[in-house]
């Protein structure tokens, strides 16, 4: 039982910790879902109309990997591919700090990103391909995870470059705005909120169970064992119990002694007589076998059928002579209501050589003990009745 309950109670910590690990994954995967926007400065000089042209917008996405740092200077583009991924793409900056404007496609971003950032850039812009509008995509670069990196959308993207391929000069400035994704929406807060009372809910019931059931088996366990004690202690009460007398050969032994106190047997002393025939004092084996009901010697289950004691002993003749004695006066006796009266001399002539073969088959005397335990001196009576009856 201890063990089971050891068992219940190792995986009930197992699955506590298999719990803890996945929210840990789930919350690692829904992180992985958050993104950052970027407020984008753009200025240039207008020619046309003399004017500084000045626009803000909340229109730049993070990379997963950049660092959310802010990031300023002139835009300037690659010299030969537009896409930055050829292996001597290179840029031209007339001034210090400066940005490079990549167009999205044809190799990875990282390759964008490394390509500009060898060059001297302070940041990167990628922006997308054609026909995609003001949308932006969630750029993942691990290899080049160490300078500022946003995506912008087609449109602002291609006009900042053909503002720069005019000869305007273009500045933008970037600065890191708000986080976004599922974690932050209302319905997602929502929906965590409930998913974690259920979760707890859940865990909640799970132990009550555990503790109700825990309860229940511990339960069962005292009914059994009061039940248990209760059968022992009606075998206990027909165990053969004598006092010892000066005559008895356990009396003084230095052989017999009792194996649970260690003492030896004196006269006067009451002791249980086990069906095994080991022999103990009543005081000390009662409450032992209240405990563990066997033998301490042989380990004998007092609780399975007694031994028939008698079928150790050798079969002598007086036994059967009585029975068969008993047997030819009752067959005498139903005789004698058919029978004339000198056939009823002559029958109970034959039954007296009987009765006289049966006086010299007595039995010998043997030892009486003094037995302090009126069913166990019932019990032999009650067998030898039944064993005449059978007979019949």
């Amino acid at each position: 039982m201890k063990a089971m309950l050891g068992a219940m109670h190792g995986h009930g910590h197992s699955r506590i910790w298999l719990t803890v690990l996945v929210f840990q994954f789930c919350f690692q995967q829904y992180a992985s879902l958050i993104y950052w926007t970027a407020y984008v400065e753009v200025k240039y000089f207008d020619r046309g109309s003399n004017e500084t042209v000045y626009s803000v917008c909340e229109c730049g996405v993070f990379g997963v990997h950049s660092p959310l740092d802010s990031s300023s200077g002139l835009i300037v583009l690659p010299n030969q591919d537009p896409l930055g991924c050829s292996a001597n793409t290179t840029f031209t900056a007339s001034q210090q700090p400066w940005i490079a404007l990549i167009k999205k496609g044809n190799c990875t971003y990282s390759q964008k990103i490394q390509a500009a950032k060898q060059e001297g850039a302070s940041a990167v812009v990628i922006y997308n391909i054609d026909g995609t509008g003001n949308d932006t995509n969630l750029m993942s670069h691990s290899d080049a995870d160490d300078i500022v990196t946003i995506m912008l959308g087609n449109i602002l993207g291609t006009e900042i470059t053909k503002l720069t391929k005019n000869g305007s000069d273009v500045y933008m400035a970037i600065a890191v705005a708000n986080a976004h994704g599922l974690w932050f929406s209302a319905t997602w807060a929502y929906a965590l909120s409930f998913t974690f009372i259920g979760i707890t809910a859940i865990t909640l019931f799970y132990f009550a169970f555990l503790l109700i059931k825990r309860l229940y088996i511990n339960r069962q366990l005292r009914m059994q064992q009061r039940e248990m004690k209760k059968v022992t202690g009606n075998a206990i009460a027909k165990l053969e119990v004598r006092t010892l007398r000066t005559g008895d050969p356990e009396v003084g032994s230095e052989d017999v002694s009792c194996v649970v106190c260690t003492d030896s047997f004196t006269h006067g002393e009451k002791v249980t007589v086990l069906p095994c025939r080991h022999l103990y004092h009543k005081k000390c084996i009662e409450p032992w076998l209240l405990e563990h009901p066997t033998c301490p010697m042989c380990k004998y289950n007092i609780l399975k059928s007694k031994i028939d004691e008698e079928s150790d002993e050798q079969p002598s003749s007086s036994p059967s002579n009585d029975l068969f004695c008993l047997a030819a006066v009752r067959t005498v006796t139903s005789t004698d209501q058919h029978n004339t009266l000198g056939s009823n001399s002559q029958t109970a002539e034959t039954s007296l050589g009987h009765s006289s073969d049966c006086v010299h088959s007595e039995p010998d005397i043997q030892t009486q003990h003094i037995y302090e335990n009126q069913a166990f001196e019932e019990e032999p009576e009650i067998m030898v009745q039944q064993d005449i009856n059978s007979r019949d």
